[in-house]
């Protein structure tokens, strides 16, 4: 950075003053590869490696942008989200990209997610069939394996935090199927079915050389625009996708317009630039030097100086070319020379570190969860509350499995069937395992949740224990080692092995103690 100063040569001559070096790069990159190895961030050396990398990749400072959003826009749509939610859905994809302090909290959201998973059996008739629920729950457990579950709802969550909304259709076949994901800015929330809003795609914003990227039913009903022809759920321009072939989930589920969570932070991660150069100014000001050097006088004339202002003009030159650019000169009266220092000794705020806190706070992200210093009470407690945007996202992926359900007709009318997801994340893993665990060995029925905290589903399961029990009898096979604390004494004899046991004959003595019995009592 460098900032004017002034000399013989120059009413604005600059000097470089370095605020943050290489080597202060390198060791908080060094501090952050290690606390990301240890899952305890160094929130100090966190916010110093995002400062600067906004400061390398955007030129917000001097344009008033963020790519092409201005930031006028971004407080216009801030303050009317209904109407400018597109400048903040632009503007958060375009953070994610520059900001990796923003990309690491949103993350944060998207990582947490576990779903562990099962199926309840629930509203069963006196007339229902055993061995026609066993085909009905085993049809069903089969198809949400293959739905891939896990990894889908994954691809859902890496989008929901930043963007607020996912709108994505249905690729499906009898061997594969995924969801894909449909930009917003082409649909609008349209209805509410099941507890979950459904969206409609307005057609005319799908271009034609990329109408091949988007299901076959959604390519007929193009078609069937473009041709004239009449479709059921076409409404003018606007298709209407089938319940089971859409899905459209959204974090900030009150509003019917996104607003990413995070969104709020952009004019707080700015001013970490404006902290940085309130910083750098501060840096230059503690460099910069001046000195006051005293011209001699007559003593016997007050105010009359022996150098005559050429010859005071000759020296101060000869004193600036010895001296750097962030030195200053200054004459007065007297005989001596006294340097002058204009750091503030007093002033050890720290404008980046406050602003960063800010960051956190507008975040409603505790700081404690990046920072390895933190008490491990502070830490869960952050945890358990961030959790609760995750379970939100919960019931509505159960909502909308369980409408799947629905729609393709696995509830019968003597039973229906429930998906549910466990509220468990990353973080509580182990403790709501062990949980259920204990509640098992008490006799309550809830082996279920029990193993999809150990990441089995119902599929899985089922054909465990097909394979252990019933084809490679791994029960029967593998028995474990018999010792003294799984094995149990035929008899209740016990003690020592005897020499008769041992096929040993006695001594005289041994004889003796045998004819006598006299280890009866012992």
């Amino acid at each position: 950075m460098r900032y004017p100063l002034g000399n013989k040569k120059s009413k604005s001559k600059t000097v470089r003053v370095p605020v943050y070096k290489k080597s202060d790069y390198k060791n908080d990159q060094d501090k952050f590869e290690k606390s990301m190895k240890t899952g305890n961030l160094d929130l100090g050396s966190f916010h110093r490696l995002m400062t600067h990398d906004l400061c390398l990749h955007t030129s917000v400072v001097e344009t008033g942008c963020i790519g092409d959003i201005s930031l006028k826009d971004i407080e216009w749509a801030l303050k009317y989200p209904k109407q400018g939610w597109k400048i903040l859905l632009s503007a958060s994809s375009e953070l994610m990209r520059v900001s990796p302090h923003y990309y690491r909290m949103n993350n944060l959201y998207s990582n947490m997610a576990s779903f562990c998973w099962w199926i309840d059996l629930y509203d069963v008739k006196d007339n229902a069939k055993v061995e026609v629920i066993k085909k009905s729950y085993s049809a069903l457990a089969a198809k949400l394996e293959g739905m891939n579950l896990k990894h889908e709802f994954s691809k859902i969550m890496k989008v929901i935090p930043y963007q607020d909304i996912y709108c994505g259709l249905v690729f499906e076949n009898q061997s594969d199927f995924f969801f894909q994901e449909i930009d917003y800015k082409i649909c609008e929330l349209y209805q509410i079915q099941d507890g979950l809003y459904n969206f409609r795609i307005n057609l005319t914003g799908i271009q034609a050389q990329n109408l091949t990227a988007y299901p076959d039913y959604v390519q007929q009903a193009y078609l069937d625009l473009r041709d004239g022809k009449v479709n059921a759920n076409v409404l003018g321009q606007w298709y209407t996708p089938p319940a089971d072939k859409q899905i459209c989930l959204k974090m900030n589920s009150q509003w019917t317009f996104p607003y990413p969570i995070l969104i709020s932070l952009v004019k707080d991660i700015l001013d970490l630039d404006v902290y940085k150069k309130l910083k750098l100014q501060s840096a230059r000001t503690d460099n910069y030097k001046a000195i006051a050097v005293e011209v001699p006088i007559d003593e016997n004339t007050v105010d009359k100086p022996l150098l005559t202002p050429e010859t005071l003009g000759i020296f101060a030159d000869i004193n600036r070319e010895s001296m750097t650019d962030d030195i200053g000169l200054l004459h007065t009266l007297g005989s001596n020379a006294t340097p002058i220092s204009f750091k503030d000794s007093s002033n050890t705020r720290n404008n980046v570190g406050d602003s960063i806190d800010e960051v956190y706070n507008s975040s409603g992200i505790s700081k404690e969860l990046f920072n390895g210093s933190s008490s491990g009470t502070a830490v869960t407690l952050s945890i358990e509350n961030d959790a609760g945007f995750i379970y939100n996202l919960y019931r509505q992926f159960e909502r909308w499995i369980n409408r799947f359900i629905k729609v393709r007709k696995y509830n019968k009318p003597a039973f229906k069937f429930s998906f549910y997801l466990l509220d468990v994340t990353i973080f509580n893993r182990d403790t709501v395992s062990k949980r259920y665990r204990e509640a098992v060995s008490l006799g309550v029925t809830c082996i279920d949740k029990y193993l999809a905290t150990l990441d089995l589903t119902p599929s899985r399961t089922l054909g465990s224990f097909v394979t252990h029990h019933d084809i490679f009898k791994f029960n029967e096979n593998f028995i474990p080692l018999q010792t003294s604390y799984n094995s149990s004494v035929e008899n209740s004899e016990g003690g020592r092995p005897t020499n008769k046991s041992q096929n040993k004959t006695l001594d005289e003595s041994g004889e003796k103690t045998e004819d006598l019995d006299s280890n009866k009592d012992r």
